[in-house]
């Protein structure tokens, strides 16, 4: 069984690799918020590059353990079917099913916490947009000259800008 046991080293070590990529993911993730926070511009477009990059090799990664399960499948039954990691586990001697159980543990886990994270960030990002948008609504729809009352007796309507035509 050393052809088995090479390919879960090999499958846990991809996963571990996965692990440590999240982990940079989630660093950059919280220096995203701070530049969201401190307004840092160019900060910011420097930490989206490196969250794409971070992301994209997750990808790629995300490509090699479905292979590295494949393989490992094939070791265990020729005829398989299902490819899965559950199906993998199933069949795994109990400390190799230990050790890959926590690997998927933990992705699950940063998978969580990356999500929930993004979330704020965008909720963040949307609540300034909005925020911005009432402030420049002054200058885009100026507050009219009170309106003149012509001789006949009617006025025109004035139209109010959106930010003053909320009511508090």
């Amino acid at each position: 069984m050393a052809p088995l046991e090479d390919e879960v080293n090999a499958l846990s070590e991809l996963m571990e690799k996965e692990v440590s990529i999240y982990h940079l993911l989630i660093d950059e993730l919280k220096r995203e918020s701070e530049c969201l926070r401190r307004g840092e511009i160019e900060s910011l477009v420097k930490v989206v590059k490196t969250i794409e990059h971070h992301t994209e090799a997750l990808h790629r990664l995300k490509t090699s353990i479905q292979s590295s399960i494949g393989r490992v499948l094939e070791v265990l039954e020729k005829d398989g079917q299902e490819r899965t990691l559950s199906h993998l586990l199933s069949l795994l001697p109990p400390g190799q099913r230990g050790k890959v159980k926590l690997c998927l543990k933990t992705l699950l886990q940063l998978e969580e916490w990356v999500k929930k994270t993004n979330q704020k960030n965008k909720t963040f990002i949307e609540e300034h947009l909005i925020h911005l948008r009432h402030l420049t609504s002054f200058l885009i729809h100026p507050v009219p000259d009170p309106p003149c009352y012509p001789k006949t007796g009617r006025c025109s309507p004035a139209v109010a800008p959106y930010a003053l035509d909320r009511e508090v």
